[in-house]
């Protein structure tokens, strides 16, 4: 394989894909591709792992000081540099998270379209995602289909596209343009298994005082807002339990439902990364391209050391 390529390590959350790059050695630089994390305020819920302590550098985390975000156009130019950068270090990008869309900005790249105002973004963005999907719905049902009712972030986009272009937003569909050669790793677990994970570390965040970082962010009425709305999983349900908004549920009631509302997540992630791992292979076939991959393992089923000796055989 090409030496200048990257690692994409993907997978529902809570599997241990961080845990699992750190183990590829010391000549990778890891890439965060997790929301979550590039927000400095946003810690402990997020699971944002202690980067500056490790041993190999680490990018995109701690890196959006307010309640702006990133599009995946933007990310994927920023990616792109960022690739370069570590090549020329001579060393090997590591890309790790689950966000559907930056995971996918890797592969795909977005027609050039016109950026819609602000005021559209924000009348948008202060709207329910059943309320966005059932206006998408009636607009362009194909787009709607293959957009989860939930997925607030993405059903934003594809209203802001046909309020802005005129269009459906299925008229637009991403160009299979990879930034570099890669080795896609999609971790899993068996269901048992990664769903006892995510209770655990539910469990851990909360010890570790996932509800005074809430706290100490819902007096700004901008973060509270923003956590309100955005719907980063935890985050609205203990700020809406901190002011008051759910009179009629226990702390303990709000701590299962956060473990219910991640095990639905990680059931939408493995589903979207299934149709990613599907559509990457199908376009890998087209182009012919015989130094890029795409591979699964379960870590309930396979050694860890025996997927980064082969992750390591075929890229390090």
């Amino acid at each position: 394989m090409n030496k200048k390529h990257v690692i994409i390590i993907s997978g529902p959350t809570a599997t241990g894909k961080s845990d699992f790059a750190l183990q590829l050695g010391t000549s990778i630089e890891v890439v965060n591709a997790d929301i979550g994390s590039f927000y400095t305020q946003l810690t402990i819920g997020t699971a944002k792992p202690a980067w500056q302590d490790q041993a190999v550098p680490h990018h995109f985390f701690d890196v959006i000081d307010d309640t702006s975000s990133w599009t995946a156009p933007e990310f994927r130019q920023k990616l792109a540099i960022l690739i370069q950068e570590i090549w020329d270090r001579g060393n090997t990008p590591v890309l790790v998270g689950g966000s559907a869309f930056y995971v996918q900005a890797f592969f795909y790249k977005n027609h050039e379209l016109q950026a819609p105002c602000q005021d559209l973004m924000q009348s948008l963005e202060e709207q329910a995602s059943d309320d966005l999907w059932q206006q998408l719905v009636l607009i362009d049902p194909d787009r709607a289909a293959a957009i989860d009712s939930h997925d607030h972030y993405r059903l934003v986009r594809a209203l802001a596209i046909w309020q802005t272009q005129g269009q459906k937003p299925s008229d637009f569909q991403p160009i299979f343009q990879p930034l570099a050669p890669f080795y896609f790793v999609t971790l899993t677990r068996d269901r048992d298994e990664l769903y006892n994970m995510i209770n655990q570390r539910v469990a851990v965040m909360i010890q570790q005082g996932w509800l005074d970082e809430v706290r100490s962010l819902i007096d700004d009425p901008i973060w509270q807002n923003f956590m309100l709305k955005k719907k980063i999983i935890g985050y609205d349900l203990l700020a809406a339990h901190l002011l008051g908004y759910c009179p009629d549920q226990s702390l303990e009631e709000i701590i299962a439902l956060i473990c219910q509302k991640t095990r639905n997540y990680a059931k939408r992630q493995i589903t979207f990364l299934s149709k990613l791992q599907r559509s990457v292979q199908n376009a890998l076939k087209d182009f012919q391209c015989q130094e890029s991959k795409v591979v699964e393992y379960n870590l309930s089923k396979t050694s860890v050391q025996d997927i980064i000796s082969c992750v390591k055989d075929s890229c390090l």
